[in-house]
């Protein structure tokens, strides 16, 4: 049985009033955001708030990976789709909670490699926390961004549209 992550967000939703007929909540930055009528109040609201906060965590939770078994399981998809030719030495990867300034990391001592990923990707889409898998995977055998490491990452459908998201969150 898989792991249901925990709701990572606050249980606070600023709200937004204005000349509208819905309710619309978003993500803003790691916080709920809801845009409602001005004249909406009362616990109608709040059962849409919460009925809509629900329906978007399980949204999201499809679409991202949000714990380290989730994470190890599109590593290993992500080395299987695009470097099953490449002999990749035992590695082990998991999200770190004290990088601030790469999206990833990659170490290794000459028999197994350590691939951390910074845990400010979790909840991001899934294609691009397999960027910076790929990326990453890759570092176990080729230790530079040569021409070798570029031709292994271009194997990927969505490496430049990766790039420009991970650019846009900088």
């Amino acid at each position: 049985m898989t792991q249901v992550a925990a709701d990572p967000f606050p249980r606070r939703i600023e709200i937004r009033r204005g000349r509208r007929r819905t309710v619309q909540l978003t993500l803003e930055e790691g916080r709920f955001v809801a845009r409602v009528p001005e004249r909406a109040t009362g616990p109608k609201l709040d059962q849409t708030l919460e009925q809509l906060r629900e329906q978007l965590w399980k949204r999201l939770r499809r679409e991202s990976v949000w714990t380290d078994s989730d994470l190890t399981l599109l590593a290993h998809g992500v080395a299987l789709d695009h470097l099953s030719d490449v002999d990749l030495p035992p590695w082990t990867v998991r999200f770190s909670r004290r990088q601030h300034k790469r999206w990833g990391s990659c170490t290794f001592d000459g028999k197994s490699g350590r691939i951390r990923i910074s845990a400010h990707l979790i909840g991001h889409p899934r294609w691009v926390i397999a960027e910076v898998l790929l990326h990453e995977l890759i570092h176990l055998v080729v230790h530079d961004h040569g021409p070798v490491f570029s031709a292994l990452m271009q194997r990927s459908p969505d490496h430049d549209r990766g790039q420009g998201y991970l650019e846009a969150l900088e």
